[in-house]
């Protein structure tokens, strides 16, 4: 049974100028400080795609969280639009992003979060090798 208390950082984005850079660095070096690098990476890419979605689809401000516990790490994003993503067919347009979450991911999903909703998603046990 794993004691440990989770290990929680949150991140309000600014908005849209220079918000995808913000959360990229946060994500490196909070991820760096608490678990592997190739955690990290893969950290980092999911987070880009979850706040891309979260500021081309959604409203209000976006916030990230972090959070480390069980062996496990968990993303979340949340914005004030309470409508849930829906995943359409990747083309050159666009799509791509959820179908990427779904891949390096071990598991996903949404839920709503006072006004609006939380798009979460964790990466698996196996990689999640916290420091220290």
């Amino acid at each position: 049974m794993d004691t440990q208390a989770p290990l929680t950082a949150e991140c309000a984005l600014p908005g849209l100028a220079g918000g995808l850079a913000l959360v990229r660095r946060f994500t490196r070096l909070t991820l760096r400080a608490w678990a592997n690098s190739a955690v990290a990476d893969d950290a980092q890419l999911l987070v880009t795609e979850l706040v891309t979605n979260a500021l081309r689809h959604g409203r209000g401000r976006p916030v990230l969280r972090l959070v480390v516990t069980g062996g496990q790490i968990r993303i979340e994003v949340f914005d004030d639009d309470p409508a849930l993503p829906v995943r359409r067919p990747a083309d050159a347009d666009g799509g791509w992003g959820l179908a990427l979450v779904e891949r390096l991911s071990s598991a996903w999903g949404t839920r709503r979060h006072g006004r609006g909703k939380v798009v979460w998603c964790a990466l698996p046990a196996t990689s999640a090798e916290l420091a220290g």
